[in-house]
Protein backbone atom coordinates (compact mmCIF):
# COMPACT_ATOMS: atom_id res chain seq x y z
CA UNK A 1 0.00 0.00 0.00
CA UNK A 2 0.96 3.77 -0.83
CA UNK A 3 0.99 6.15 1.93
CA UNK A 4 -1.46 8.64 0.69
CA UNK A 5 -1.90 11.43 3.79
CA UNK A 6 -1.69 11.30 7.45
CA UNK A 7 -4.56 12.10 9.28
CA UNK A 8 -5.44 13.09 12.97
CA UNK A 9 -6.33 10.80 15.35
CA UNK A 10 -9.38 12.65 17.16
CA UNK A 11 -10.18 10.80 20.56
CA UNK A 12 -9.49 7.38 22.24
CA UNK A 13 -10.93 5.94 25.13
CA UNK A 14 -9.46 2.74 26.70
CA UNK A 15 -10.79 0.15 29.21
CA UNK A 16 -7.76 -2.17 30.48
CA UNK A 17 -8.70 -5.70 30.88
CA UNK A 18 -6.97 -7.79 33.75
CA UNK A 19 -6.06 -10.66 31.24
CA UNK A 20 -2.99 -11.51 30.32
CA UNK A 21 -2.16 -13.54 26.78
CA UNK A 22 0.54 -14.01 24.79
CA UNK A 23 1.21 -11.77 21.50
CA UNK A 24 -1.55 -12.07 19.05
CA UNK A 25 -3.25 -9.08 16.38
CA UNK A 26 -5.69 -6.69 17.54
CA UNK A 27 -9.35 -6.93 15.96
CA UNK A 28 -11.58 -4.02 14.88
CA UNK A 29 -15.09 -2.75 14.29
CA UNK A 30 -16.69 0.21 12.51
CA UNK A 31 -19.23 1.19 14.88
CA UNK A 32 -19.98 4.36 12.25
CA UNK A 33 -18.89 6.22 9.74
CA UNK A 34 -20.26 10.02 9.87
CA UNK A 35 -21.16 12.29 7.76
CA UNK A 36 -22.87 9.33 5.60
CA UNK A 37 -22.00 12.54 2.79
CA UNK A 38 -19.39 14.67 2.28
CA UNK A 39 -18.98 17.66 -0.45
CA UNK A 40 -15.52 18.02 -0.98
CA UNK A 41 -15.61 21.60 -2.44
CA UNK A 42 -17.14 22.62 0.94
CA UNK A 43 -13.95 22.43 3.76
CA UNK A 44 -16.90 22.69 6.31
CA UNK A 45 -18.52 19.53 4.23
CA UNK A 46 -15.40 17.12 3.60
CA UNK A 47 -13.94 15.73 6.96
CA UNK A 48 -14.93 12.16 7.79
CA UNK A 49 -14.98 10.54 11.13
CA UNK A 50 -14.70 6.61 11.43
CA UNK A 51 -15.58 5.58 15.09
CA UNK A 52 -13.89 2.39 15.95
CA UNK A 53 -13.85 -0.26 18.77
CA UNK A 54 -10.95 -2.51 18.96
CA UNK A 55 -9.32 -4.96 21.25
CA UNK A 56 -5.99 -5.77 21.55
CA UNK A 57 -5.09 -9.09 23.87
CA UNK A 58 -1.42 -7.83 24.75
CA UNK A 59 -1.73 -3.93 25.06
CA UNK A 60 0.38 -2.67 22.25
CA UNK A 61 -1.87 -1.51 20.56
CA UNK A 62 -0.65 1.98 20.89
CA UNK A 63 2.15 3.55 19.07
CA UNK A 64 1.08 1.41 15.88
CA UNK A 65 -1.18 2.36 12.90
CA UNK A 66 -4.38 2.59 11.70
CA UNK A 67 -4.58 2.23 7.95
CA UNK A 68 -8.04 3.96 5.90
CA UNK A 69 -8.67 2.42 2.17
CA UNK A 70 -10.92 4.57 0.71
CA UNK A 71 -12.90 2.15 -1.45
CA UNK A 72 -13.88 4.52 -4.34
CA UNK A 73 -10.33 3.63 -6.32
CA UNK A 74 -7.05 1.87 -6.13
CA UNK A 75 -4.35 3.40 -3.88
CA UNK A 76 -6.17 5.59 -1.65
CA UNK A 77 -4.78 5.07 1.69
CA UNK A 78 -4.53 6.66 4.48
CA UNK A 79 -2.19 5.91 7.53
CA UNK A 80 -2.82 7.07 10.88
CA UNK A 81 -0.44 6.85 13.71
CA UNK A 82 -2.01 5.39 16.86
CA UNK A 83 -0.65 7.68 20.24
CA UNK A 84 0.37 5.22 23.09
CA UNK A 85 -2.76 3.90 24.69
CA UNK A 86 -1.50 1.70 27.42
CA UNK A 87 1.44 2.02 29.82
CA UNK A 88 4.98 0.84 29.43
CA UNK A 89 3.91 -1.57 32.31
CA UNK A 90 0.95 -2.52 30.92
CA UNK A 91 2.28 -3.11 27.64
CA UNK A 92 5.04 -5.08 29.25
CA UNK A 93 2.98 -7.17 31.17
CA UNK A 94 0.73 -8.38 28.44
CA UNK A 95 -2.54 -6.66 29.54
CA UNK A 96 -5.40 -6.98 27.33
CA UNK A 97 -7.31 -3.66 26.12
CA UNK A 98 -10.17 -2.95 24.15
CA UNK A 99 -12.35 0.36 23.59
CA UNK A 100 -13.24 2.65 20.98
CA UNK A 101 -11.34 5.34 19.18
CA UNK A 102 -12.49 8.18 16.77
CA UNK A 103 -10.46 9.16 13.57
CA UNK A 104 -10.88 11.93 11.09
CA UNK A 105 -10.02 12.16 8.07
CA UNK A 106 -9.36 15.53 6.66
CA UNK A 107 -10.56 16.77 3.40
CA UNK A 108 -11.67 14.22 1.67
CA UNK A 109 -11.54 14.88 -1.78
CA UNK A 110 -13.13 14.08 -5.02
CA UNK A 111 -12.09 11.43 -7.39
CA UNK A 112 -13.85 9.32 -10.04
CA UNK A 113 -14.96 5.80 -8.53
CA UNK A 114 -13.54 2.91 -10.39
CA UNK A 115 -15.24 0.56 -11.44
CA UNK A 116 -14.14 -2.27 -9.66
CA UNK A 117 -13.28 -2.05 -5.80
CA UNK A 118 -9.97 -2.08 -4.94
CA UNK A 119 -8.30 -5.87 -3.42
CA UNK A 120 -8.53 -4.98 -0.14
CA UNK A 121 -12.04 -3.99 0.08
CA UNK A 122 -13.21 -7.02 -1.99
CA UNK A 123 -11.47 -9.35 0.07
CA UNK A 124 -12.96 -7.77 3.16
CA UNK A 125 -16.34 -8.09 1.06
CA UNK A 126 -16.98 -4.18 1.03
CA UNK A 127 -20.36 -3.15 -0.69
CA UNK A 128 -19.33 -1.82 -4.35
CA UNK A 129 -21.84 1.11 -3.70
CA UNK A 130 -22.27 3.28 -6.38
CA UNK A 131 -20.86 6.22 -8.70
CA UNK A 132 -20.75 8.45 -5.92
CA UNK A 133 -20.91 6.10 -2.41
CA UNK A 134 -18.56 3.55 -1.75
CA UNK A 135 -17.41 2.06 1.84
CA UNK A 136 -14.01 3.29 4.10
CA UNK A 137 -11.90 0.13 5.11
CA UNK A 138 -9.75 0.03 8.27
CA UNK A 139 -7.29 -2.21 9.29
CA UNK A 140 -5.22 -1.60 12.59
CA UNK A 141 -1.41 -2.65 13.07
CA UNK A 142 0.08 -3.02 16.79
CA UNK A 143 3.29 -1.75 17.48
CA UNK A 144 5.10 -5.55 17.25
CA UNK A 145 3.68 -5.48 13.77
CA UNK A 146 -0.03 -7.88 14.16
CA UNK A 147 -2.21 -6.56 11.59
CA UNK A 148 -6.07 -7.31 12.48
CA UNK A 149 -8.93 -8.33 10.07
CA UNK A 150 -10.24 -5.37 8.44
CA UNK A 151 -13.56 -3.65 9.00
CA UNK A 152 -15.45 -1.67 6.70
CA UNK A 153 -17.75 0.99 7.16
CA UNK A 154 -21.04 2.00 5.67
CA UNK A 155 -21.76 3.70 2.02
CA UNK A 156 -20.09 7.19 2.71
CA UNK A 157 -21.25 9.24 -0.67
CA UNK A 158 -18.34 11.81 -1.61
CA UNK A 159 -19.70 14.70 -3.52
CA UNK A 160 -17.55 17.05 -5.78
Amino acid sequence: MTRARTAPLLAASVALLAACTGAEAPTVEILGAAPQELVASDDGSDDLTLTLRYADADGDLGQGTATVIDCRAPGLVTIVDLPRIANDEAVKQGVSIAGELALVLSDVGHVPVSGDLPPDCVDLGADAGSDSARPFCVFLTDAAGHESEGACSALVTVLP
